[in-house]
């Protein structure tokens, strides 16, 4: 991403939220950089992806009400069919944690970057908007879901309202690492 348009965006953004504090995040060994707008916090915990066993690990940063996560898995086999199966999985997951219905899905091209951070070509995954409850308010989550090889990833934004300018460079800033 070039450094111009990453520095005007993020001013424009600062200009919309001032507690936002964008930085860029690589997780190495969970094979992804985002933007997150704050210090992160990272954790990792078994999850069941509809019946299979997967560890999880976590980054995520809140502002305010609004929180920005990025989970990752090591699937048991880099088939097509275990892809599928948990991305799906991972969907259906976020999207039960907010009572919610999905308002959008969308296909998309996640960026696929190499250690240099060059252009290494891009991934097909699922941009998802969903509208639910978080403990008996109202919330949104804007989500990515992908899977390459033996790895799936979600890129989740889950707020009281839509904030669309995050949202998106949330979701833009998103890349594999190779």
């Amino acid at each position: 991403m070039p450094a111009a348009f990453v520095f005007g965006t993020l001013l424009a953004l600062g200009a919309c939220h001032p507690a936002y504090d964008w930085r860029e995040i690589q997780e190495t060994e969970a094979g992804y950089r985002i933007l997150l707008p704050a210090r992160p916090v990272s954790m990792a915990r078994t999850i069941d992806l509809d019946g299979v066993a997967v560890t999880m690990s976590m980054t995520g940063a809140r502002v305010d009400e609004a929180l920005f996560t990025v989970g990752a898995v090591v699937l048991p086999t880099a088939s097509a069919q275990a892809r599928e199966h948990a991305t799906q999985a991972m969907r259906t997951a976020m999207e039960r944690n907010v009572q919610g219905h999905e308002t959008k899905a969308t296909q998309i091209e996640v960026p696929l970057i190499d250690a240099a951070g060059r252009a290494a070509g891009s991934v097909t995954g699922t941009h998802v908007e969903v509208e639910g409850k978080v403990a008996g308010e109202p919330s949104h989550m804007s989500a990515t879901f992908v899977a390459r090889g033996d790895r799936a990833w979600q890129a989740v934004m889950i707020a009281p309202v839509a904030d669309p300018q995050a949202a998106k460079l949330f979701h833009e800033s998103f890349r594999i690492t190779k």
